[in-house]
């Protein structure tokens, strides 16, 4: 897919500034999922799924699984299921379009369901979206960027503006195809003036206690001999209960420390090339010599959606959260898997077979659930 927009004055006068409109942004633009097959992924264990519904006595929130709809009514709800691109291909394809911006900051692709008049009220989000309308069309209204806007929880699970009629600079109604840029903090609120699909693809800003969680985590799973506190220099404490600046110095020190390391930023882009959820792991593990066998077929290859392969400005490869050992990032093997997103013939893969550390690499990919083999599927031929 491409996307109608100069992305170079984009990144300049609009990402994380303000918002922006992008009419037919994606040119003739078709449904990626029907509405009946959003609602039947709803009904399936494991998928994150709900509806939020506003009724007469208030907002309402139900989670998935669910297992019929009837009872909602034929308007004044929205079903929003996250990351429907881990389940259909053809949703994982919208992500194509923004690969202007970095791999690793793409969350997922939210797809929603509004009935007529259906919405989740005015709220912020802390992350940037671009919100692509599908089928019918919807009414939204963005502000610019809000600071210590005032927020409430009118259902425990729900969370939006007290005040809704913030001063809009973009209210507009979207039809199929229209793209909208919300920069995270910017208050906005859509209501579907009729049944309508929209795709959301989120982009993932960890704050900084999320950070440090991970980043912990990767460190303590490395195993390595970390530089332990010391104060050799601080003196003997004439208040034993009272921490000093000092201490509290030093131990700051000690985790800037870790961080500008080799081994912090190693741990950094592990946690950057991290999937949201847990990868299908293979059942049977592949060996090169099987792999040069599916070469012969027409057995595809593709990157399983959720998955990232990063490489870093030292050429090294990470990919879901480890050091991918073997392969630099100029080699043309690396290449290709770096590059290797939509389904594609395994054949094509000649620099990647050509090189016993590419064979390798790769076979240790599948095994792990980042790139995954599947049998092209001849269209059926009509006898007549």
């Amino acid at each position: 897919m491409q996307l109608n927009l100069d992305t170079a004055a984009f990144l300049r006068d609009y990402w994380q500034k303000q918002p922006l409109l992008i009419r037919n942004g994606l040119a003739d633009f078709v449904d990626l999922i029907e509405p009946e097959l959003l609602a039947g992924l709803a009904m399936e264990d494991g998928v994150d799924a709900r509806i939020i519904q506003q009724t007469a006595s208030g907002w309402h929130v139900e989670h998935g699984p669910f297992s019929d709809y009837e009872a909602f009514g034929e308007q004044d709800w929205t079903l929003l299921v996250q990351a429907v691109n881990e389940w259909f291909p053809e949703v994982q394809s919208l992500l194509s379009a923004f690969r202007f911006l970095p791999d690793w900051r793409v969350d997922d692709v939210m797809v929603s369901f509004a009935t007529e008049n259906g919405g989740v009220g005015a709220h912020l989000d802390q992350y940037d979206v671009f919100i692509i309308q599908g089928a019918g069309s919807r009414h939204w209204r963005v502000g610019e960027r809000l600071h210590n806007a005032a927020e409430y929880c009118p259902h425990p699970d729900l969370k939006q503006l007290q005040n809704s009629n913030f001063a809009a600079v973009i209210d507009a109604v979207l039809a199929p195809g229209d793209v909208l840029y919300i920069p995270a903090g910017c208050p906005h609120h859509g209501v579907a003036i009729e049944p309508s699909l929209n795709y959301s693809v989120g982009f993932r800003a960890p704050n900084s206690a999320e950070w440090l969680a991970q980043l912990a985590d990767q460190l303590l799973a490395s195993e390595q001999n970390f530089p332990r506190y010391t104060d050799p220099d601080d003196g003997l404490a004439t208040r034993p209960f009272q921490i000093s600046n000092a201490e509290v110095q030093q131990v700051r020190d000690l985790l800037l420390q870790q961080l500008a390391s080799t081994a912090g930023a190693q741990a950094i882009a592990q946690v950057m090339s991290q999937s949201k959820r847990p990868l299908p792991q293979a059942e049977d593990p592949i060996t090169p010599a099987q792999l040069l066998s599916f070469a012969a077929t027409d057995m595809m290859i593709g990157r399983t959606p959720g998955a990232r392969v990063l490489t870093n400005e030292a050429g090294q490869l990470f990919a879901n959260g480890e050091l991918v050992e073997g392969l630099c990032r100029d080699d043309d093997a690396a290449l290709e898997l770096l590059n290797l997103v939509q389904e594609q013939p395994l054949a094509n893969y000649a620099a990647t077979f050509a090189s016993e550390a590419g064979s390798r690499v790769l076979c240790e990919l599948l095994n792990q659930g980042v790139f995954y083999l599947v049998q092209e599927v001849e269209p059926e031929q009509d006898d007549d």
